[in-house]
């Protein structure tokens, strides 16, 4: 698997919601049954702003490769997954529907190799052999010229567009799972989906806020560790972090930095004396990822170790955005229960 922080650390913040230049007409329930019949309620070709690149869509995407599996909540919330032909990578399987971890085991896995930062890059090659219609993937993952060159359109999670504008530098809302959801329910063709999608997730984050209203947990720093616990990552204020503490009655201590993730010192964490430390992980292991955390020297002068009060979290519940970031405070509330 990936490593987020490796892959994420040049691609701070995201794009905003994708502008869509074709008109939607009235879908009805039924539209919803196949991509043919969802393709009723969006006007073809479609053509979208993805990370500054304008992408034309030319009908309802049928085959989807998707590098990592950060669009697969998404594509699960709008019912999209049997659309999925080739991944690159299997899923955290406590994260997802059974029915979604059993179709993506199923697939082809694509090969891979690793960019100077650690993410995923898939061959030209490689993509093409699996007859895509749309491609699902990180800017840096792929070439998107040569893709359009070979008239398959890539649609980019917007945390991850390669140069984001500076408006994405500055505090994250959950306005940016609900413009992503949007975007992608367009372009899939299913814009009622994601409409339900939006309405599920703001009832989510409701109900976390209400919960978290009765008792206010204080501040904490979200990090991730690497390095064998020698490099603390802290995510800040246009990080999804931001928005999934505060729905958990918790303060981000980084959420005045304009940087999404980047490398801290750990004077400086010491400094902003975090109450809790909540470390972000991929994998099966999170008790593996505070025992690295808490092995790292001179962590022991952080209150949050002296008291007791760090956690591990499923990164996928913050960044990037998607419906799982919406489930994040409530997550995030059940492991702040345990603490002293």
């Amino acid at each position: 698997m990936r490593t987020p922080h490796r892959f994420t650390a040049l691609l701070a913040g995201a794009l905003a919601a994708a502008s869509l230049t074709a008109c939607a007409s009235t879908a009805g329930p039924e539209d919803t049954e196949s991509p043919e019949a969802a393709a009723t309620s969006v006007s073809y070709p479609l053509t979208i702003d993805n990370c500054g690149t304008a992408v034309t869509i030319e009908h309802a995407p049928t085959r989807i490769v998707m590098v990592n599996n950060d669009a697969l909540a998404n594509l699960e919330a709008l019912g999209a997954v049997d659309r999925i032909v080739a991944v690159t990578a299997t899923p955290q399987s406590e994260l997802y529907e059974p029915a979604t971890v059993a179709a993506i085991e199923k697939l082809a896995v694509l090969s891979t190799q690793q960019n100077s930062t650690g993410g995923s890059v898939v061959s030209q090659e490689s993509i093409l052999g699996s007859d895509p219609d749309l491609v699902i993937a990180p800017e840096r993952a792929v070439d998107r010229e040569a893709l359009a060159a070979a008239g398959i359109p890539l649609f980019s999670p917007t945390a991850y567009c390669e140069n984001p504008p500076a408006a994405y530098t500055q505090t994250a809302t959950f306005d940016r799972v609900w413009n992503e959801l949007e975007a992608l329910g367009q372009v899939l063709g299913v814009p009622e989906l994601a409409t339900k999608a939006i309405a599920d997730g703001k009832a989510e984050v409701a109900d976390a806020e209400a919960t978290a209203a009765a008792s206010k947990e204080g501040s904490a720093a979200a990090l991730y560790v690497s390095s064998g616990g020698t490099t603390l990552s802290p995510y800040g204020g246009p990080s999804m972090v931001t928005p999934v503490f505060a729905a958990a009655g918790l303060s981000n201590v980084y959420a005045d930095t304009p940087q999404r993730v980047f490398d801290a010192s750990l004077e400086d964490i010491i400094a902003r004396d975090p109450q809790t430390i909540v470390l972000l992980y991929s994998g099966s292991d999170p008790q593996a990822t505070i025992d690295a955390f808490l092995s790292a020297p001179g962590v022991s002068g952080l209150s949050a170790v002296t008291n007791d009060r760090v956690i591990a979290l499923e990164f996928p519940y913050t960044d990037p955005p998607s419906v799982l970031s919406t489930q994040g405070p409530a997550r995030l509330t059940d492991l702040l229960a345990t603490l002293p």
